[in-house]
């Protein structure tokens, strides 16, 4: 029984220590020579005046290149971040517009197709100026984040994107300060993204896309929407001033920013029953007339900006129930009449109703928004005397009530508190 015992002994251990050599081996897998071979020459289409891909060398284990991320257990490549740094450049309103401070160029050898396993991959802020996105990046089955934004690419945005449907993150955003010259014309390939969280096409042309939002809305998986400047509109959607009945499936949407496009003249009723909202950005979208009444669901709403519209009207008392909005700007609009309602926003830091034509006294209960950091009231028509009670917002770091009709100046309380 003893010497059973013992043989039964040297076989677990055995067993162990192979498992324990077999487990060191994996920790420290080396990159696949067919992979290093792949990314040594994509280096090579590539132009790079600030040596970025400097450990990029043949003498070098290519999972500890700067950029390259390997699996632990295969060697296998997975991820690539050759995103360029940025630096702010100037700021507009509230963006700060930034360009890459050590872009790549050049162009995108085929060899990256290469990389089978490749689930990450980040080129965004070089600079591909003239070159489309190339095609083969939609043979990348194993692509779960793809980020283009700001590299420069023009042209027409590939279909064969549509083939990557473990895509979870697309991004392909032009920046303000490249030209407008990449666009889709057609989105039926988007629909092939049905793992798809987060999308942000911001800048590209879209204005031939006609049934963009019958095909978003196919995805029920989406969590962000970006779709700023992209001269999309909603013209199928209207007869006359009313709306077309629309069914959102957006039942996981966080943030929808359709800012700088061409909406109006109504605000899209479906867009105010989307209750897991927390940011919606609709400014710059020639919206006309009275917000819409009625059932307003967007309860875990945060960020509201309606600005640079020609709304008007009085603002609506379904504002009253955005309990937990933390920055309202309703900038540049026609709004109108008394402010009511709003003052129990106890989270609310950032209040903006400049360049409207709100004609009231200002209301004391200003000092019940005690977490607003900035408050913006100038451009309007308001009247009679500051209250001293304006003094008691502790955390106010930016005031303008300027080009009003305000017979009084500010209390000493505000310079002292």
């Amino acid at each position: 029984m003893t010497i059973g015992g013992s043989t039964h002994f040297s076989v677990f251990l055995l067993v162990a220590i192979i498992f324990l050599c077999s487990s060191s081996k994996t920790l420290n897998a080396t990159c696949y020579a067919s992979e290093k071979q792949a990314l040594m020459d994509f280096k090579k289409d590539l132009k790079d005046p600030y040596g970025r891909l400097s450990s990029w060398i043949h003498d070098v284990d290519c999972c500890k290149w700067d950029g390259v991320v390997c699996s632990n257990r295969s060697g296998r490549v997975i991820q690539l971040h050759l995103q360029s740094p940025a630096r702010e450049i100037d700021v507009v309103g509230d963006e700060v517009l930034a360009d890459p401070k050590s872009p790549l160029s050049g162009k995108i050898s085929h060899s990256l197709q290469n990389l089978t396993h490749l689930h990450y991959l980040d080129l965004s802020l070089n600079n591909f100026s003239g070159i489309p996105i190339p095609s083969f990046i939609g043979s990348l089955r194993s692509l779960r984040y793809l980020n283009l934004s700001g590299a420069g690419f023009q042209g027409m945005v590939p279909y064969q994107l549509g083939n990557l449907s473990s895509l979870r993150t697309l991004s392909v955003r032009r920046e303000v300060w490249q030209p407008p010259t990449l666009r889709a014309d057609n989105w039926q390939w988007l629909a092939g993204l049905f793992n798809l969280e987060h999308l942000d096409m911001s800048g590209v042309n879209l204005r031939l896309a006609s049934n963009w939002l019958e095909l978003i809305n196919t995805i029920p998986s989406l969590v962000e929407i970006h779709l700023s400047s992209c001269q999309l509109d909603l013209i199928s959607h209207h007869i006359g001033r009313d709306t077309f009945v629309f069914h959102a499936n957006f039942s996981s949407l966080t943030v929808l920013d359709l800012s700088g496009n061409f909406l109006g003249p109504v605000v899209p009723r479906w867009i105010f029953g989307l209750t897991a909202l927390a940011s919606l950005d609709l400014s710059g979208n020639l919206f006309e007339g009275p917000l819409p009444r009625g059932s307003w669901n967007l309860t875990s709403l945060q960020h509201l900006d309606l600005s640079l519209n020609y709304l008007n009207g009085s603002l609506p008392n379904e504002l009253v129930h955005l309990n937990n909005l933390i920055s309202l700007n309703l900038r540049e609009n026609d709004f109108d009449g008394f402010l009511e309602g709003i003052w129990n926003w106890s989270s609310l830091t950032s209040l903006d109703l400049s360049e409207n034509n709100f004609a009231t006294f200002l209301p004391s209960q200003l000092s019940t928004l005690t977490a607003l950091i900035s408050l913006d009231l100038h451009g309007n028509h308001f009247r009679g005397s500051i209250p001293r009670s304006i003094a008691n917002i502790s955390n106010l770091q930016y005031l303008d009530l300027s080009n009003n009709n305000l017979s009084s100046s500010l209390p000493s309380e505000v310079f002292t508190s």
